[in-house]
């Protein structure tokens, strides 16, 4: 029988190749050993005041080429889209259609749709452009393209493009906050970087600082982990920030476009075959915390460098998606 300190030896050599084989763990070693000398302030970036305390702010601006469907096409699109109000589906639509009704502006002259019909044009007069999100999505999924043609209603200023970096899945902190937005041909993408464990609030307080009642959230599985995660986060620290705009996950209508021409619809995957985006040295989501724990623990910026790449090249790729789907409706 092996003796225990024979057995220990055994380990640390499984170990010792196990990390060799590892092409995340080569990279993090070679971060760390290539960023030894350096220091948080290598990262560039700025610190910045919040009402929570300081935090890291970090800033990229680059050109991209960013549209969507004008306002008053979306809006002559939605208008003849029959199947908005209740009572009618396909067969509905296509006889009233048959019968010589375009719009629901000539709909709103038939005896038995024209009541809903003028209603539903006097709410889009009316009603700002997250009301008539909500409108459609009386009628549609969220994930419908009707839905996102909406988007069009919206300046593109307005967007936030979000993306967070957690220690877990769940009741863990928020270590790196990324939001980007447009202006002109550029898109500006900053992030609030947790040096340590006790920034997340301000980290938080940083995000929450920009969304107005004209925001609209834009994100990547966002409806289902990103937002929840947010708001759970900002109870844990008693911080009170209204977050219900509208959001546009990409995740959801990426399945809608494109389920049947990707091997599947991960974000970099739909980088690689719609845009010939290849990442380099990039780090799995999943590996991204324990890259964090390594910095936390020795001092070492290095393993922050792709942690920080890769949220900005996430937030990044939400832009070039949302653009391209806008050319496919």
């Amino acid at each position: 029988m092996p003796s225990p300190k024979y057995q220990k030896h055994e380990e640390e050599l499984h170990n010792s190749i196990s990390l060799c084989n590892d092409p995340v763990e080569r990279l993090k070693a070679r971060l760390m050993d290539e960023y030894q000398d350096k220091s948080l302030e290598d990262l560039g970036g700025e610190e910045i005041e919040t009402p929570q305390g300081t935090t890291l702010q970090i800033t990229n601006k680059e050109k991209i080429k960013f549209h969507l469907k004008s306002p008053e096409k979306v809006e002559k699109s939605i208008k003849c889209d029959f199947k908005l109000l209740p009572g009618i589906g396909d067969s509905t639509a296509s006889r009233l259609k048959g019968e010589g009704y375009k719009t629901l502006e000539d709909l709103s002259e038939h005896p038995r749709f024209g009541k809903n019909a003028q209603i539903f044009l006097d709410r889009m007069d009316d009603g700002k452009s997250c009301d008539i999100i909500d409108l459609v999505k009386n009628r549609y999924p969220a994930s419908h393209k009707r839905v996102l043609e909406c988007a069009g209603f919206k300046e593109p200023e307005h967007f936030i493009f979000l993306d967070i970096e957690t220690m877990g899945l769940s009741n863990v902190p928020v270590i790196l906050m990324g939001e980007a937005t447009l202006t002109g041909d550029e898109i500006e993408v900053k992030q609030y970087l947790s040096r340590d464990y006790g920034e997340e609030p301000a980290v938080l307080s940083a995000f929450t600082s920009h969304v107005n009642e004209d925001t609209a959230f834009v994100s990547f599985n966002g409806v289902t982990f990103d937002l929840p995660f947010i708001k759970n986060r900002l109870r844990q620290f008693s911080i009170k920030q209204d977050l219900n705009r509208p959001h546009f996950d990409l995740l959801h209508f990426s399945r809608r476009f494109w389920r049947d021409d990707l091997p599947n619809c991960q974000l970099t995957t739909i980088e690689e075959h719609l845009f010939d985006i290849e990442r380099i040295d990039d780090v799995p989501g999943s590996r991204i915390p324990n890259y964090y724990k390594t910095y936390h623990n020795s001092g070492n910026i290095g393993p922050l460098v792709p942690i920080i790449e890769h949220n900005r090249m996430d937030i990044v790729t939400l832009a070039l998606i949302m653009s391209r789907m806008h050319d496919e409706i």
